[in-house]
């Protein structure tokens, strides 16, 4: 989608194109929910959970998690401390995180949006099974971007539009160097859907997130969160799994129409897309 056909953001919805190449290094989509009394009597639900998982993802940890509170333009607050339950895939490429509040699909093996959705989905009614969760208050999907080497790195200002580029490309004097540029956007689609865009260049051994691994070279990132909340409660998610897989499917539209947006036809080519 280059310069002539983008038009206004949202404008429209793009049209796929695979990339056998994709800089992507993970996939996050989460549901949160009201703390439920069933998880936090005992462990017995969470144990049938683990149980009903055990086929696709045979790998368990139990342990304690410290809820961050992130706000765009806010220091990150600490909450509670709770239990978390991480159950990993035979690969070890996905993990399902369950804590009496949110249920969460991480993957680095992303296979497309439909079939993410409908994972996070026949979780998310594996879970209604067990613990009878009536609804959701919010839905996420996130996806990490990370661009990474010098050859790559220096073709940044044909593979990106320039709005997401900052000073990267700008001409520096002698002995000057772009050591770090790291933009943050928060758009309201509507109807409670947001969606919060982080993009820019990183030196080597860093990273904007502390749950996503540096990288031993510098790195351009693009990571987007897109998600919807639910603040009415008399307006909820339902918990339904189609619900659910309709709520996510809209939230990794959002994230796509974004991505393309931001990135031209020169990244397509770049990362295997056939345009």
């Amino acid at each position: 989608m280059d310069t002539a056909e983008r038009g206004a953001l949202f404008e429209h919805a793009p049209a796929d194109v695979p990339l056998p190449r994709a800089p992507l290094v993970r996939v996050i989509g989460q549901l949160r929910f009201g703390a439920l009394s069933v998880l936090a009597s005992d462990d017995g639900a969470a144990q049938s959970f683990v149980k009903a998982l055990a086929d696709d993802y045979p790998y368990v940890e139990q342990g304690l998690e410290q809820t961050l509170f992130v706000a765009p333009g806010q220091p990150v607050k600490p909450t509670e401390v709770g239990k978390v339950w991480r159950l990993r895939s035979a690969d070890q490429q996905s993990v399902v995180a369950l804590t009496n509040g949110a249920l969460t699909l991480e993957t680095a093996n992303y296979t497309g949006r439909r079939l993410f959705c409908k994972e996070l989905a026949r979780l998310a009614n594996i879970l209604k099974t067990i613990t009878s969760v009536p609804s959701y208050n919010r839905v996420a999907v996130r996806y990490s971007n990370r661009l990474v080497g010098k050859e790559t790195l220096g073709q940044l200002p044909k593979l990106v539009h320039s709005e997401l580029l900052g000073l990267v490309g700008v001409p520096l004097a002698d002995g000057v160097r772009l050591a770090y540029t790291l933009s943050q956007s928060l758009l309201e689609v509507g109807d409670g859907a947001k969606l919060l865009a982080q993009f820019g260049h990183l030196p080597e051994n860093s990273s904007f997130d502390p749950t996503l691994p540096a990288v031993p070279e510098p790195s351009w990132v693009l990571d987007l969160d897109s998600y919807t909340e639910y603040p009415n409660p008399r307006l909820p998610l339902s918990a339904e799994e189609e619900s659910v897989s309709a709520a996510a499917k809209a939230c990794t539209e959002r994230a796509h129409t974004f991505f393309r947006w931001a990135i031209t036809n020169d990244f397509l080519r770049h990362f295997g897309g056939d345009v």
